[in-house]
């Protein structure tokens, strides 16, 4: 027979499933491996031993499941949030901030249903069943979390079953007066008129003669004595004829006085008005004054040659911070809550309203009276007058209706999803959900999930659309035209040929975008096409098994190498290494060091990725372990790659620390690991299964090392598949063979941790591996070519394993198995 020497140079497919184990005719398969774990598939072809994982702390409640969070605010400004039990603590760059801990309103049970946008130093995080709240860095060991305000809206259908709602006031300052003085406060004007006070009358039809032509004309109005109010908004209305309309003034001031100053607070220019036309202003203000004034030019002739100007109707809207709640009464329960009337839940809720004026305003329920009676606030402008309201909508956020549950930011809105229902805020204003025809308007849609009526599970800007993810699939909502901005009255919703997905976070990863499917137990990639609509693959099918373990949240890390990282039901942690350009994508699995209740593996709960201060991503980890007996949970940060360095700096441990300075014998410091056996990696020595007592590691033999890598030991591993090369009538494919010897490229390598197995009389035994051993005792990094000779029997089937257990550097670049076959 000929010996055969098939290289196997790539191996960019990584771990491929079982049912594949005999797909030789596939491409793939001579870039695959059957096991491919605690290895990264490089994009250059090769494997590479993962990081260790260095020890950040212990989460503040080991017996209790905890969430990571991501919260980026520039690449040299990034934290991980520990979120737990009702509270959130805050790590950076391995380490706790400080002893920051913010109190939180979520318990165990939901912290895996939270999702989160961040935008610079604010973070929004919604539940279904919880309002809304941002959490905010005020400084880097300051922060906050508080409900987030918002400003009109949104609201549910407007309600038509004939209930009314009677205000008790207006959210105004000025009552119906009755005379310039009655019933408080006074009114004035420069033309010292009796009749000043009808400008506050409430009556379209009134107005007054305040100046002559090219005079300086005012209308004041000064509170009772001792009070000071806080205005930040006023309506004018224009006298209700065509003659009268006219001379109402075109430009004023607006101005508050405080005690011997009148300071402008808005002012206004070329205003015109047509008969009756009432129009409204606003301006930002938080100082109270003891009276306010409209001064303006009186504006000349008016068409029937006289020469005065007037003033119709004026109202001044008291801040909605500073008003005194007013009740707020319904007709009946009818169209409120489903005929249950106002409840406690409603409170903080907004609610619109319909003035005589036929201006829509926006309240705020302050308190629940009864069934039938709330306490409001008004909003924006002051109400005309106190008659019942027939036209009103209620907020549709509230304890009763749910609060949104998905949350993005898209062209400068911020966005909200709940159910099939989608609202985004006014451009560049957060806050405000205000409907409108502007462009700018807050915008709604109702049947964001399009035909079937499949919750919105996450909202996603994916290159230049608004992905709608459901079970059903996704869809994308964008600008009607090419380029063009989603607005009020333009857009397009476009169903796609996709994968449902879960209510997971997608990823969005460099070149494509990255979600998890509906069960759980499958990534999809999704790109869009030139029509604009998505599509979608399943980009582990080859690796089908290790995702159908249950994904629990994807995390993509792009520097050193582009690699989707995502924890696993059963505490594993996938890999997928992921350069779509360069045709690299394979997945590998990792098992953290460490046990936990029968598991021979610590148990990943949580991932995420954030950057990392030497220019590589930190990826973040909460693993679960089972330490001196007792459960723990741990926060812990991957490290880099071995790669161009000393051996003295490879940290190739899990849940470890370092130690640097004055060389010593032991250190202290262990304690989270007390009662484990550990690994050393000491100024470059190898010492393997040392105990951790009192918290302290003690090197055998009095060794001293200033340079001490310490923790739980894991091993990685690379079992080949079936060969299938050389037939010469066809594929070897379960056909005897053995393998005589096999030829490893390696790469910055310690060899004396190399474990090579074959098939050997029905059993896989450990083969001699060539070890070079220096004088120092210091393991030895080798580049180049090793050849290990295999002592295979025939029904190994050209299969080999290989393992690295040192806690030092392992990189295969490449593997030439020897082996004859049967003819």
């Amino acid at each position: 027979m000929v010996a055969l020497y098939p290289v196997q140079d790539v191996f960019v497919r990584g771990e491929i499933s079982p049912r594949l184990h005999a797909r030789a005719s596939l491409d793939l398969y001579r870039a695959a491996l059957s096991k491919c774990e605690n290895l990264i598939t490089l994009p250059h072809g090769g494997i590479r031993k993962r990081g260790g994982t260095y020890f950040a702390g212990e989460v503040k409640d080991s017996s209790k499941r905890v969430r990571l969070i991501p919260f980026v605010f520039s690449a040299d400004q990034a934290y991980a949030i520990e979120l737990g039990d009702f509270y959130l603590r805050v790590y950076a760059y391995g380490a706790r901030v400080a002893t920051v801990e913010v109190v939180t309103p979520w318990p165990e049970q939901v912290l895996s249903e939270l999702q989160f946008y961040q935008s610079a130093d604010v973070m929004w995080i919604v539940h279904g069943d919880y309002q809304t709240r941002t959490l905010t860095r005020l400084a880097h060991d300051s922060w906050e979390i508080a409900v987030y305000g918002i400003e009109d809206g949104p609201y549910l259908v407007e309600d038509t079953q004939g209930t009314t709602l009677k205000p008790a006031d207006t959210g105004g300052i000025v009552p119906v007066m009755t005379s310039n003085t009655t019933p408080s406060g006074e009114v004035s004007n420069s033309y010292a008129s009796v009749d000043a006070y009808k400008s506050f009358t409430r009556v379209a039809g009134d107005w007054v003669n305040s100046g002559f032509t090219s005079d300086l004309m005012t209308t004041t109005y000064m509170l009772p004595t001792g009070q000071t109010a806080v205005v930040d908004g006023y309506s004018v209305q224009a006298p209700a004829t065509a003659r009268s309309a006219s001379q109402h003034p075109p430009a004023w001031a607006f101005e508050g006085y405080d005690g011997s100053t009148w300071i402008s607070l808005d002012t206004r220019d070329s205003e015109t008005f047509t008969a009756g036309e009432r129009k409204y202003f606003n301006f930002e203000n938080s100082s109270a004054f003891e009276g306010f004034r409209i001064r303006g030019t009186a504006t000349g002739t008016a068409p029937d040659g006289s020469d005065a100007s007037g003033m119709g109707q004026i109202t001044f809207h008291r801040s909605a911070d500073t008003q005194t709640p007013f009740n707020l009464v319904a007709s009946s329960t009818t169209g409120i809550n489903g005929g249950d009337g106002f409840k406690a839940s409603d409170v903080g809720r907004p609610i619109r309203l319909l003035g005589i004026d036929n201006k829509w305003r926006w309240a705020e329920i302050k308190s629940r009276v009864s069934a039938t009676t709330v306490t409001i606030v008004i909003h924006d402008q002051a109400l005309p007058d106190t008659s019942r309201i027939s036209r009103w909508r209620l907020g549709a956020w509230s304890g009763e209706e749910g609060w949104p549950d998905t949350v993005t930011i898209f062209e400068e809105r911020l966005v909200f999803g709940k159910e099939t229902r989608i609202n985004g805020s006014k451009t560049g204003a957060f806050e405000t959900f205000t409907q409108g025809e502007k462009d700018d308007d807050a915008l709604e849609f109702l049947q964001a999930g399009g035909g079937q009526q499949n919750d919105i599970v996450w909202l996603a800007d994916v290159d230049g659309a608004l992905a709608i993810a459901t079970a059903g699939g996704i869809r994308s909502l964008s600008g009607a035209g090419i380029d063009e901005a989603l607005t009020p009255s333009s857009f397009k919703n476009k169903k796609s040929r996709t994968h449902g997905a879960a209510r997971i976070r997608p990823a969005d990863a460099a070149a494509s975008f990255l979600y998890v499917t509906s069960s759980r137990m499958s990534i999809a990639e999704m790109v869009q096409n030139q029509s604009g609509r998505f599509s979608s693959d399943d980009v582990g099918q080859v690796s089908e098994h290790i995702p159908k373990k249950g994904v629990i949240n994807l995390a993509y890390q792009n520097d050193p190498d582009p690699i989707l990282w995502f924890p696993l039901d059963n505490g594993e942690m996938g890999g997928f290494t992921h350069q779509p350009s360069q045709e690299v994508r394979g997945m590998h699995r990792h098992r953290i060091g460490g046990s936990f209740d029968g598991s021979e593996w610590g148990i990943v709960e949580s991932a995420i990725v954030t950057p990392g201060l030497s220019g590589a991503d930190d990826v973040w980890l909460i693993v679960k372990r089972t330490i001196n007996g007792a459960t723990k949970r741990y926060i812990e940060v991957m490290q880099e790659a071995f790669e161009y360095r000393e051996i003295e700096t490879a940290f190739q441990v899990d849940c470890g620390l370092s130690y640097s300075g004055t060389a010593t014998n032991s250190v202290t410091g262990v304690d989270h690991l007390e009662g484990e056996t550990v690994d050393v990696l000491a100024d470059g020595k190898v010492y393997k299964g040392l105990p951790v007592s009192g918290g302290t590691v003690t090197l055998p033999g009095g060794a001293t090392a200033g340079v001490w890598h310490v923790g739980l030991p894991f091993a990685s591993g690379a079992d080949t598949l079936e060969l299938d090369v050389g037939g010469r009538d066809g594929s070897m494919m379960g056909r005897r063979k053995k393998v005589s010897a096999v030829i490893l490229s390696l790469f910055e390598t310690d060899t004396s941790g190399l474990r090579i197995q074959s098939m050997q009389r029905g059993r896989w035994e450990t083969v001699k591996v060539p070890t070079i051993v220096p004088a120092d005792g210091k393991a030895h990094l080798f580049t180049g070519n090793i050849q290990v000779l295999v002592d295979d029997s025939w029904e190994g089937q050209g299969r080999v394993t290989i393992a690295h257990d040192n806690p030092t550097p392992f990189t295969l670049r490449a593997m030439t198995p020897v082996f004859e076959g049967s003819p």
